[in-house]
Formats: structure tokens, sequence, C-alpha cells
């Protein structure tokens, strides 16, 4: 394939990182970011720029001067935590989204793939297909819910918009994983804490679920860097498309760390806290049309690859005594 120009925004983060790193000799990329590339990902010293998507000057110059046919946009506040001032997540999520748009369409730039979620679907019935009722109830949510909708809105752009589900593991070569500082996901933490031989917390034990906990459906980074690889091939040939990626598989908090005893020779215990306000109690995806129309399925995304690949990260991380904080950590 010829070697176009993609700006990718967001590049220092978790998804950004690995995208950068697996696609790397596929594409010319050019990474976009508030904050600079993590000390293991040098794959970003070049054609890195630093710019904070609020800066609609700067991000216009740097739109103009790269000049990408397909920007991919995965900036964004991603915590689901209600502790997170709703206008944050309005800044970060919509406001820089509104940006990026105004400068793309001043430049005539017409391709976006765009990195939604979930947490857009209201509770209802499984697998979760993107026809389903919309209805967020964290501020994550609405908010990237109210950046889809003025995507859509937007006359001269043609979108992928793939709403991600659980994103985990690592890719190899570099070794990067999910690095959130503070760190709120459930299986970082769950590995952290059974290396350590520590207690792992688990929000409610009274869902409507099997074993009462939540249930969720978690697809290896690597899978996700193959759905966005094969948007770049579909954008712009076919029509605008929203797509679930997933793995359209549940498991538990619970059997999550279940699962995780199987790689120790210690049964980690559990202490269940109150539910967590804006937690969905299953969310589980269908996944036909991403593999209809993207030509894509999940090839990683079992629950025991998933955590061998963050206990590797996970050691990686102690062993060069890489420091992470951690919110749901038993003391």
């Amino acid at each position: 394939m010829k070697k176009e120009k993609i700006l990718i925004t967001g590049s220092s983060g978790y998804i950004g990182s690995c995208l950068s790193n697996y696609l790397r000799y596929k594409k010319n990329f050019y990474y976009l970011d508030a904050k600079r590339p993590s000390r293991w990902n040098k794959r970003q010293n070049k054609n890195f720029i630093k710019c904070n998507l609020l800066n609609l000057k700067k991000l216009k110059k740097i739109i103009q001067k790269i000049n990408p046919s397909i920007v991919i946009h995965l900036a964004a506040q991603s915590t689901v935590n209600e502790k997170i001032d709703k206008n944050n997540y309005e800044l970060n999520n919509v406001k820089a989204t509104k940006n990026l748009l105004i400068a793309m369409n001043e430049f005539g730039i017409k391709k976006l793939i765009f990195s939604s979620t979930a947490s857009v679907y209201d509770k209802c019935s499984l697998p979760i297909k993107e026809k389903h009722k919309i209805k967020p109830i964290s501020n994550y949510g609405i908010s990237k819910y109210s950046a889809e909708k003025i995507i859509k809105k937007s006359t001269k752009i043609s979108y992928v918009i793939l709403r991600f589900f659980n994103v985990s593991g690592c890719i190899n070569k570099p070794l990067i994983g999910e690095f959130h500082n503070p760190e709120t996901h459930l299986i970082p933490i769950s590995v952290y804490k059974a290396l350590n031989k520590k207690m792992i917390n688990i929000f409610g034990s009274n869902y409507l679920t099997k074993d009462g906990t939540c249930v969720r459906d978690y697809v290896h980074i690597k899978d996700i860097c193959s759905a966005i690889y094969n948007s770049i091939i579909y954008i712009g040939k076919k029509k605008s498309i929203i797509l679930n990626i997933g793995n359209g598989k549940g498991v538990s908090n619970k059997q999550v760390v279940n699962n995780l005893n199987n790689f120790f020779d210690y049964e980690i215990p559990i202490n269940f806290l109150q539910k967590r306000k804006g937690d969905q109690p299953v969310l589980v995806c269908n996944i036909e049309k991403a593999k209809k129309f993207l030509d894509w399925k999940p090839k990683n995304s079992s629950i025991k690859k998933i955590l061998s690949d963050e206990i590797r990260w996970s050691k990686f991380l102690i062993h060069g005594k890489i420091k992470r904080r951690f919110l749901n950590v038993q003391k």
C-alpha cells in the first residue's frame, strides 16, 4: 500500500502507543499529543508534535503543515470516574473533537477514524448491536456520544466510529501495555495485586448476573490495532459507519480473578465493595457488523491471553522500578 500520511491524536496514550508500533511499517504516521511519548515508546521520537487539541490556532497550523489524508482521533479523557469534573470530559472529549473537525474542514481533510466507547449504550438486550438504544449513564459515555453526534453532523467528513469495549493486554516488540496514572481498570490492578499478594477489590456483588459481579467484554489491544488498520483500508471507499469492537464474549469481574488464580500458586482474596456509580451490570457486544465490513475478527482476546500478557507487562514495570498509582488498592 502507498504510505499515505496519517495523523494520530492521543498518540502517547495506551492505544496510541501500541498502534504506532503495531503499524510502524505500514504507513507514514505523525503523532500528536499534549504529553510526550512514554520512555518505552521510542517509535514516536520521529514525527511527534506536542499540542493540546484545545489550542485551535496551533492545531490548524499542524493540520495545514502535515496535510494528512486520514486522522485517527484517539485523544480523550477516558476514565469512567464520576469524581472527575464533568467539565474535563466536556473539554477533552467534546470541545477537542469540535476543534479537530474545524481544522480538518478548513484544510480539506475528509477522513476520520474515531475511538468511541461501549459506555454510550443503554441497558439493553445482549449482545449489544450498534442499532441498540443509546443512553449513556456516565459523564465519560455522555461526552463520547456528544462527540459522535458532532462527527455525524459534519457533512464533509467520511468517518469510521469504533465503539471499543474493554481494551486490555500489551504488544510485544517493543513491550508496551496499559499505563494510566492513576490506574482504575480491573485487569491491570488485579494483576498488580496478585503479583504483590494483596487483596483485590471488586465493586458490587449483587448485580443481576450469574455470580453477582459486573460482566465485561475484554478485547486485546492487538485486536484493537488490527481493527483500526482495517478501518484505514475501509474508510473513503464505502459509506461512513459505526462499529462495535470487542470480543463478543463476556467475562465477570469474579471470573477475571478466578482465571488469574491459575497463574499463581496461591489463591487471591477478594474484597467486595459498594457498587460504583456509572457502571453497567453487563456490557457485551455483537461484532458481526465489524466482521462483515472490516473483514476483522478478534484473534488474541481470550481472557487467558490477556492476563498472561498483563502479567508480563506488570513485571516489566516492577523490574524497571516504574511506579504507578492505583485507585482501587487494598491497603
